[in-house]
Formats: C-alpha cells, sequence, structure tokens
C-alpha cells in the first residue's frame, strides 16, 4: 500500500490516478516472493542492490532510461519500478533506521523482525482502509497486463504477486489489530510525500540527462 500511494502522490500534481502500468511496476520488485525456492540474494538482485550502487542511484536510473529510450509503450512500468527501487532506498535510511533506533534494547532478531511486520502490517491495512483512490487502483491493477522484465522477473510471477497484493486485505491475511508504535501512520504518510517529490526530481533529472547527451544526474544525488 506505501508504493501504490507514493504511486499516486507521484500524479497529484498532474491530477490522475497512474496507469495500470505504472501501478504495477510499483510492487513488481517484491514478486520474487513468488519465486520457489527464493532467497535474499534473488531479492537483492531484482532490487538492484546484488551490489552496491553510485550515490546517484546509476543501476536504476540505466534501467528506467533503457525503456525512455526504446519508446517500447513500456516505460510507465519501468519507472513504477524504479520508483519503487528509489522508495525502499529511501525507506531503508529514513523509516527503518528510525525504527531500530527507538525499539525496546535487548530484542532478539526475530523479536525485532516480529515487531517490525506486525507494525508494517497495521500500516499498510490502515492505509487500505484509508485511502479513497483505492477502489480506482484496485480496478487499474486489475487490468494491468503483466510481461517479462529483462532477465529479472517473469510475467507469471508479477501476475501471481499483482492477484496476492489484490486478494490480501479481504482474504489472504488477517489484520494484526494493533497501535503501531514505532512506525505510525503520520510518520508513513511523511514518509510517502518525501518518496513522491524525491522520485519525480530524480526522474527529471535523468531526463533531463538524456536530453542534454549524456549530461550528469545532479540534483537527483543522495536520498537524504
Amino acid at each position: 500500500m506505501v508504493h501504490l500511494a507514493i504511486a499516486v502522490q507521484m500524479h497529484v500534481p498532474a491530477g490522475s490516478i497512474p496507469t495500470p502500468a505504472f501501478l504495477l511496476g510499483s510492487i513488481a520488485p517484491d514478486a520474487i516472493h513468488m519465486r520457489s525456492n527464493t532467497g535474499r540474494g534473488d531479492k537483492q538482485r531484482v532490487h538492484l542492490l546484488a551490489t552496491p550502487d553510485s550515490a546517484g542511484h546509476e543501476r536504476v536510473h540505466a534501467l528506467v532510461a533503457r525503456y525512455w529510450a526504446e519508446e517500447s509503450g513500456r516505460a510507465d512500468f519501468a519507472e513504477g519500478y524504479a520508483a519503487h527501487l528509489l522508495a525502499d532506498r529511501l525507506w531503508v535510511q529514513t523509516v527503518l533506521t528510525s525504527f531500530r533506533g527507538s525499539i525496546p534494547p535487548g530484542l532478539s532478531f526475530e523479536e525485532q523482525r516480529s515487531l517490525y511486520y506486525r507494525e508494517t502490517d497495521q500500516v499498510d491495512f490502515d492505509l487500505y482502509h484509508q485511502m479513497p483512490w483505492r477502489s480506482e487502483v484496485w480496478a487499474k491493477l486489475a487490468a494491468a497486463s503483466p510481461e517479462d522484465l529483462a532477465f529479472l522477473l517473469t510475467a507469471e510471477e508479477i501476475g501471481q504477486w499483482r492477484d496476492r497484493t489484490l486478494n490480501w486485505y479481504g482474504g489472504l491475511k488477517e489484520e494484526p489489530g494493533i497501535e503501531p508504535t514505532y512506525i505510525t501512520g503520520e510518520d508513513v504518510q511523511g514518509f510517502i510525500g518525501q518518496a513522491a517529490e524525491m522520485i519525480v526530481k530524480c526522474f527529471t533529472a535523468w531526463k533531463s540527462s538524456i536530453a542534454s547527451a549524456g549530461g550528469h544526474v545532479g540534483v537527483c544525488g543522495r536520498l537524504v
């Protein structure tokens, strides 16, 4: 829900809801969870983090620029995918770092992990219940057509993750029913706005660099 909220927020200036392809791209990297016997290495690879990226996120830049250059009609999907990757990086630097610094000391790794997912699951459910665009976004996601993405994910994996997302809140998982303490709805709403602004700024800088025949990324820079 956070990734979909960022996608919607990015399109507020245009007064529109993102296209089905953009919305599908914005959740697609996590489709790696649909692959049998997958592990952390696979997740790092589809998130373009198998090896460290530059401060200007050149791996993400190269991925989306490829689709801009091809004019293949898949640019919206690639932009959504890139938005997801950039949002994850910002989340780690901000929300996740704050969470780790504020939880009670002495918790085991499994206790930290359980607490983290209880709180983020609840935030996701709260967004699902509260967001006025949810019905329209669900309809557009359902209409999206999954396709293979280079050597990263198959259309089948992306389609399975899309279907799981559409059914998750109503059928596949129970809501935790808690009041988040360390990752609050207010925190996440602030993050959504920050991420959307940062991603739009990156895309604008990258498109400008293409227009100027290979100029530097410049204003995108570091996330924080």
